[in-house]
């Protein structure tokens, strides 16, 4: 009877134990797999420059916006893609607004309309590649005027009198002078 008892609690205790190790062992397979799929310390290891130009960002600030918000496709554990249509899909998930009907850019110098160059296929990444990383180069999240110059080339053909800047700009700028739209 005694050898019974002790032979039943052998098999509670190591059960229980198991139990425990399953606990734990998962708990910490989980924490390793989430931190090394979220924190930017191990996409700095492949992309140091990448990590210091987003730590400095001041659209997408380090502290709010991780790499994994922009750069995954939050599967578990994460695939790390960065095609312009998943990193795209990524910025309407913020930033959805930009498509409304209603939308404008506060700046008073550009006129821009999002939704007619989605329209057209363009993913956001097109005009706003360093978005998350924007010291890149040119310190800025809006596209240069040779960018939007590549796909409207023959609205600034002739001679200045003749381009379309208007189309974009609300308030033309020219060394010492300045035009208005009226």
């Amino acid at each position: 009877m005694a050898k019974l008892k002790y032979k039943r609690r052998f098999w509670i205790t190591l059960s229980l134990l198991i139990l425990v190790t399953l606990i734990v062992g998962g708990g910490s397979i989980g924490y390793y797999v989430h931190y090394s799929a979220t924190n930017h310390r191990v996409c700095a290891q492949c992309h140091p420059e990448i990590v210091q130009l987003w730590k400095s960002s001041k659209g997408h600030p380090s502290p709010s916006t991780s790499c994994y918000q922009c750069h995954s496709d939050h599967l578990l554990p994460p695939k790390y893609l960065a095609d312009d249509s998943l990193t795209s899909q990524r910025c309407l998930d913020c930033h959805e607004d930009v498509l409304e009907l209603g939308y404008y850019i506060k700046k008073k110098v550009i006129k821009y309309n999002h939704r007619i160059h989605r329209q057209e296929g363009l993913e956001c990444i097109a005009c706003h590649r360093n978005a998350g990383h924007e010291y890149l180069s040119g310190g800025t999240n809006r596209p240069t005027i040779s960018e939007c110059i590549s796909c409207h080339r023959r609205e600034f053909d002739g001679m200045p009198k003749d381009q379309e800047c208007l189309n974009c700009h609300d308030v033309m700028l020219a060394p010492g002078r300045t035009w208005k739209n009226d």
